[in-house]
């Protein structure tokens, strides 16, 4: 089991990396109360685990059962999206 704790990754001399979801959160300012927002991250990490190349409607099909009580699902779609893009450039 995954939390959110570990999507981070911890280099040898203690460096917290974030998962590109996480970065692609907060770059985006999804964050309001953050009552969601372990949800909705863990949500996308495994959605991008299986699929690294989303269509805007892929992603909203995705994330549509998480509920944000902020009503950010456009940033959520964005850092979704944005997330994607720097997991697809990472693996290049």
């Amino acid at each position: 089991i995954t939390t959110i704790e570990g999507l981070a990754t911890v280099t040898d001399d203690g460096t917290e990396i974030l998962h590109p979801v996480q970065q692609a959160f907060l770059d985006e300012q999804v964050p309001q109360c953050s009552w969601c927002m372990s949800g909705q991250m863990m949500t996308a990490a495994a959605f991008l685990q299986d699929n690294p190349n989303p269509t805007e409607d892929e992603i909203v099909t995705a994330m549509g059962g998480n509920y944000c009580r902020c009503g950010c699902y456009v940033r959520i779609k964005s850092a979704v999206a944005r997330a994607a893009e720097t997991m697809q450039e990472a693996e290049s």
